[in-house]
């Protein structure tokens, strides 16, 4: 009986084949979080429509996000899940291109503001307000996962073993994230002061993080952007970023020792079984 018990308990835990491992760290890590989200509402402002260059954007932008929505293909029709929509700002975008989107983030002033940018743009779109770990969506429900900017917030077997649960089995996901891989760079972003949007508990991925995202998918479409320069150039000069943006973009390019001083990496993660070959998914036994 008691073995039931606590097998019931731990199914009850259990979401994506991920458990929780520690609640109280998870809940101090949330605190964080939501202190942070406050501040990004107050500092909000609802500005026009925007995005229009992230509809079919070139393969060979130097801009992460508009690579990710090219990255996207064809999404007409699709149920894509913004997770992490925070204020809706990639919504517009994906539902201009045909999807239809579910945005889903935990905190309810940012939410409230993606409805009221929906509302302006006269875009249907299903908001909710919810939590990487628990999205509460069916199991393979989900065709394509949208992800800018969020797992670096997170605790990553859990966040990931979700994203494979909700999933279908041929679906995709469309990730768009810091990184810091030098050890250099990371003595370097001591020296400057976070920003007060900045919680104790995000931090770019580290080599390590990342090959732990990328575990049970195939990797295709990776690029890694921005380097260091780019973010001083624009936060403490106040200049625009276009023009140091394409010189770092030509750097990475054609200087490949520089990549592990790129800022920001963007990568399609598929599943395994339907990213394989034609001729191999027939295979006796083989098992996602």
């Amino acid at each position: 009986m008691l073995e039931d018990a606590e097998n019931t308990t731990q199914a009850q835990l259990r979401r994506g084949g991920c458990m929780i491992r520690d609640e109280t760290e998870i809940a101090i890590r949330d605190e964080g979080e939501i202190a942070r989200s406050t501040i990004e509402a107050r500092k909000t402002v609802l500005s026009p429509a925007q995005g229009w260059s992230c509809v079919d954007p070139p393969t060979n932008t130097v801009f992460p996000l508009e690579y990710a929505f090219r990255l996207l293909g064809d999404i007409q029709d699709k149920h894509v899940l913004d997770l992490g929509c925070g204020t809706g700002g990639e919504i517009p975008t994906l539902a201009w291109r045909g999807a239809r989107v579910t945005g889903i983030d935990p905190f309810a002033d940012l939410i409230a503001l993606a409805r009221e940018r929906m509302r302006r743009l006269h875009i249907e779109a299903d908001l909710r307000v919810g939590s990487a770990y628990q999205t509460e969506l069916p199991d393979g429900s989900v065709d394509v996962i949208f992800c800018m900017s969020v797992i670096h917030h997170l605790d990553i077997p859990m966040a990931v073993g979700e994203m494979r649960r909700i999933l279908k089995p041929d679906g995709f996901i469309v990730m768009k994230e810091p990184i810091c891989f030098s050890r250099m760079y990371a003595k370097m972003r001591t020296i400057f002061p976070a920003s007060d949007e900045t919680s104790e508990y995000e931090h770019p991925l580290t080599r390590e993080d990342f090959t732990k995202v990328q575990e049970g998918f195939r990797v295709s479409g990776l690029r890694l952007f921005r380097l260091p320069f780019v973010a001083i150039a624009e936060r403490y000069l106040s200049l625009k970023p276009r023009l140091f943006m394409k010189s770092s973009d030509f750097l990475l390019r054609h200087c490949h020792y520089l990549e592990d001083f790129a800022t920001v990496a963007v990568m399609k993660l598929s599943r395994w079984f339907y990213a394989r070959p034609p001729h191999l998914l027939s295979l006796v036994g083989f098992k996602d």
